[in-house]
């Protein structure tokens, strides 16, 4: 079997830093393996295109993320406010 090395995916993070999981909610992250990721850039720019276009409020981001050897994303730390 192949082993992922630096394999990279892409994911969405709105401005309250959440992230899209696959059934198209934004999400706190705390779960990998349930989040909206492709290794496509293009594909997570359509989708985000889908979400802008129902809600123009909206401010997300892609983000790139190294994959885990289970094939899910991992995240950036996020910082912690004081």
């Amino acid at each position: 079997m192949a082993k992922l090395l630096h394999m990279t995916a892409f994911i969405l993070q709105n401005q309250h830093e959440q992230y899209l999981d696959k059934s198209l909610e934004w999400v706190n992250g705390c779960d990998a393996n349930r989040l909206f990721q492709s290794p496509h850039k293009d594909v997570v720019l359509n989708q985000l295109m889908e979400l802008n276009a129902k809600d123009i409020h909206l401010r997300a981001t892609v983000i790139s993320c190294e994959l885990n050897t289970a094939g899910n994303a991992v995240l950036p730390v996020q910082t912690i406010s004081a």
